[in-house]
C-alpha cells in the first residue's frame, strides 16, 4: 500500500478504535484484498475489482443520494447498508436525518476500504454503526440488539457479488427481520390502542410494583424449566411433579391450567399479552404460591389476582417507557420475540438459571395439534365443537392461517410449522448464539428443530438432584416490598405529559394549516411556509412526547402513503401526516385523563 493509503488506514483505525476497539484490533493484523482505486467521470473517488465498480463510474454521490431517498421514502428508522464502500450511501442516509449501519463480511475487504478513503467523519458519528458479520453471520443478533421499529436496505452490488454465500445469509436474516416487522405493524394496527388503554389504567399500580431487575441472579446456577403450552406439554405432565423437585418452574399463562392439573404450582407465571382472552387463562387458578411476572400493558384484571408477589418488566411501549424514565425507575427489560415463551425464556435467564429446559415449545403442529389439552384454547375449541363443525376444524384453520410449510423436527421427521412460528424459532436461535451462559435444551421430540437448542429427554432432567428446598427458601426470602411512588409525583408526571401532548397537537394543527395554505401561494410565499414547517418539524421531534405520539403509526410512510411525486403532493402528504400526529396526541391525552 502507498504512504497515503497507510496514513488513511491509521486515521480510520484510530477513529474506529474509539467506537469499537475489538473491531479495530481485528483489522490491525489483516492483509487487505486488492482493490484498484479510480476516479468517476465527475472526479469523485471510486474503486473497482476487475471490471466491476464499487460505486458509480459517473457520479457516486448522486447514486448514493438516489438510493438514500428511496430508503427514506419507506419511513424506516434504520437503514442497513450492505457494503460500506467508500461511505457514499451511509453519508447520504445520515444527511437525511436517519441512522445507518454498514455491514461488512470480510475483515480483509474492510481493511482495503480503510486504505482507500477517509471515513473518520462516519466512524465518529453516533448515528452510524459499522458491524462485521464474518461469512454473513451475526446480522440477526445486531438487529435484535438495535431493535429498530422498521428498516430499509441499501445494497452495494460489488461487495455482495464478491461474497455470494455471505450475501445470501445476510439477505435471509434481513428477510426474516422484515417479515417480523410486517407482523409487528399488523399487530400494532390491530392492538395498539388496546395497549395504550391498558397502560393508562394500570400505571397507578404498576408504578409501585418492583421490577424483574430485583430478581436478577437469585437462582444463579440452578436449572429451570420453562413451560409453554404446545401439544408436547401433555407428554411431560406425568413427570412434571418430579421435575419441579429439581428445577425452578417458569410457566407461561397459556400453560398454567395444564401445570396446575398436574399438581404443580409454578414458581413464576409470565403474563405479557394485553388481550382480554389472555387474562382468562388465569381464571379460577390458584396463584397464591407463585410470583407473577407482568408487562405494564396486561389486561387490568391480571393485576388483581392474589399471588406470592407481582413484578413488572420494563414496558416495550412508549407510554410505559416514558413514565418509567420520568420516575427514575429501571424495572428491567425482558426479550420480546413475539411470543410469551420468548419472554419467559429471557426471564429464566435473568434469574441466573442454567441450564434451561423448554417444555411444550413445539413452534409447530405435531400430530395436527395446536395446544396442550388442558389449555384454554383447546378447551374452548372442544366446548364449541359441533357435529358439522368439529373442534378439529379450529386446529386446521390455525395451521392453514400462517403460511404453513414442512420443516425438520427434533426427531428427524418432518413437521408442519408456519412463517409466524418460524420467526419465534429465529429469535431463539439469535439469542442463544449470544447467550452461552444459558445453554438451553428442548424436551419436545416432535417439535420444530431450533438451531442452538438441542433436544433432551425427560430422563435427563429427572437425573438432576432434588433442589426444591433450596428453591423454596430463596422464594420465601423475597418478601413483599414494593417500590415507593407518591401519588402526587405520578400525577405531576402525567399532567406534564398531557401538556406536552397538547403542545404537539397544537403544532400539528398549525402545520396542517400552513401546508394547506401553501398550495395556493406563489413561490416567494412558499419559501416562508417551508421554513415554518421546518421549525414545526424540529419542535415536534424535540418534544418529550414524540415517541408516545408516534406509537400508533409505525412510520411516516404508513401515515402518508406512497412517496411524493410533486411539491404540491408533498404538501398534501405533510398535512396528512400531521393530522395523524394531532389525532394520536389528543387520543393519548384523553386516555391519560380518563384512566381511572
Amino acid at each position: 500500500m502507498s504512504v497515503e493509503g497507510t496514513a488513511l488506514f491509521e486515521s480510520n483505525l484510530a477513529a474506529l478504535s474509539a467506537r469499537s476497539k475489538e473491531l479495530a484490533d481485528i483489522l490491525v493484523n489483516v492483509n487487505p484484498v486488492l482493490l484498484e482505486a479510480g476516479l468517476a467521470r465527475n472526479g469523485e473517488a471510486t474503486a473497482r475489482a476487475g471490471s466491476r465498480w464499487l460505486h458509480s463510474s459517473y457520479d457516486p454521490s448522486s447514486e448514493a443520494r438516489r438510493l438514500a431517498d428511496e430508503a427514506m421514502a419507506t419511513g424506516a428508522d434504520l437503514v442497513v447498508v450492505l457494503g460500506l464502500g467508500l461511505g457514499y450511501a451511509a453519508r447520504a442516509v445520515l444527511a437525511s436525518g436517519r441512522q445507518a449501519v454498514a455491514i461488512e463480511v470480510d475483515p480483509a475487504w474492510l481493511s482495503a476500504l480503510f486504505h482507500m478513503a477517509d471515513l473518520t467523519d462516519l466512524l465518529a458519528d453516533a448515528r452510524f454503526a459499522l458491524v462485521l458479520c464474518p461469512d454473513g453471520e451475526g446480522l440477526a443478533s445486531y438487529l435484535e440488539f438495535a431493535n429498530p421499529r422498521s428498516i430499509a436496505v441499501i445494497e452495494n452490488k460489488m461487495m455482495l457479488g464478491a461474497y455470494v454465500e455471505s450475501a445470501a445469509r445476510l439477505r435471509e436474516q434481513l428477510d426474516r427481520f422484515m417479515s417480523k416487522d410486517a407482523i409487528n405493524q399488523a399487530t400494532l394496527e390491530r392492538f395498539g390502542r388496546l395497549w395504550v388503554r391498558n397502560i393508562a389504567r394500570n400505571i397507578g399500580i404498576v408504578a409501585g410494583l418492583p421490577g424483574v431487575s430485583s430478581l436478577a441472579g437469585i437462582f444463579t446456577g440452578l436449572p429451570a424449566l420453562v413451560v409453554a403450552a404446545g401439544p408436547s406439554l401433555d407428554d411431560v405432565l406425568p413427570v412434571l411433579p418430579d421435575m419441579a423437585e429439581r428445577m425452578v418452574i417458569v410457566c407461561v399463562d397459556t400453560a398454567l391450567r395444564s401445570v396446575l392439573r398436574s399438581g404443580v404450582r409454578p414458581d413464576f407465571i409470565v403474563v405479557v399479552d394485553p388481550q382480554y382472552w389472555n387474562a382468562r387463562h388465569l381464571d379460577r387458578c390458584d396463584m397464591s404460591e407463585s410470583v407473577l411476572v407482568v408487562e405494564a400493558a396486561v389486561w387490568p384484571s391480571v393485576l388483581r389476582f392474589q399471588t406470592r408477589r407481582t413484578v413488572v418488566c420494563s414496558s416495550i411501549y412508549p407510554l410505559g417507557r416514558y413514565i418509567e424514565k420520568c420516575l427514575g425507575q429501571n424495572k428491567g427489560s425482558l426479550g420480546a420475540g413475539g411470543s410469551v415463551a420468548t419472554t419467559a425464556w429471557d426471564f429464566a435467564r435473568t434469574l441466573g438459571c442454567s441450564p434451561l429446559y423448554m417444555a411444550g415449545l413445539d413452534l409447530s403442529f405435531p400430530g395436527g395439534k395446536t395446544h396442550a389439552r388442558a389449555s384454554l384454547f383447546e378447551q374452548r375449541s372442544l366446548g364449541s365443537g359441533l357435529r358439522l363443525r368439529p373442534a378439529s376444524g379450529d386446529a386446521f384453520q390455525a395451521m392453514r392461517g400462517g403460511r404453513p410449510y414442512l420443516t425438520p423436527a427434533n426427531d428427524g421427521a418432518m413437521v408442519t410449522s408456519d412463517k409466524r412460528l418460524s420467526l419465534y424459532a429465529w429469535w431463539f436461535s439469535s439469542r442463544l448464539a449470544t447467550s452461552p451462559q444459558a445453554p438451553t435444551w428442548n424436551l419436545s421430540r416432535h417439535g420444530l428443530a431450533i438451531a442452538g437448542m438441542p433436544c433432551a429427554s425427560s430422563k435427563a432432567v429427572l437425573d438432576l438432584p432434588p433442589l426444591r428446598s433450596v428453591i423454596d427458601a430463596r422464594l420465601d426470602a423475597l418478601g413483599m416490598s414494593d417500590s415507593s411512588v407518591a401519588t402526587h409525583e405520578l400525577e405531576a408526571i402525567l399532567g406534564q405529559l398531557v401538556e406536552d401532548l397538547d403542545c404537539v397537537a397544537a403544532l400539528a394543527d398549525e402545520a396542517i394549516a400552513v401546508a394547506e395554505q401553501s398550495q395556493v401561494l406563489d413561490a416567494a410565499s412558499r419559501e416562508a411556509s417551508i421554513r415554518r414547517l421546518a421549525l414545526i418539524d424540529e419542535a415536534v421531534l424535540a418534544s418529550r412526547a414524540r415517541d408516545v405520539v408516534g406509537f400508533l403509526f409505525a412510520s411516516a410512510a404508513q401515515a402518508v402513503g406512497s412517496p411524493s411525486r410533486s411539491f404540491d403532493e408533498s404538501l398534501r402528504h405533510t398535512a396528512r401526516l400531521y393530522r395523524a400526529v394531532a389525532e394520536s396526541a389528543r387520543w393519548h391525552a384523553d386516555q391519560i385523563l380518563g384512566r381511572s
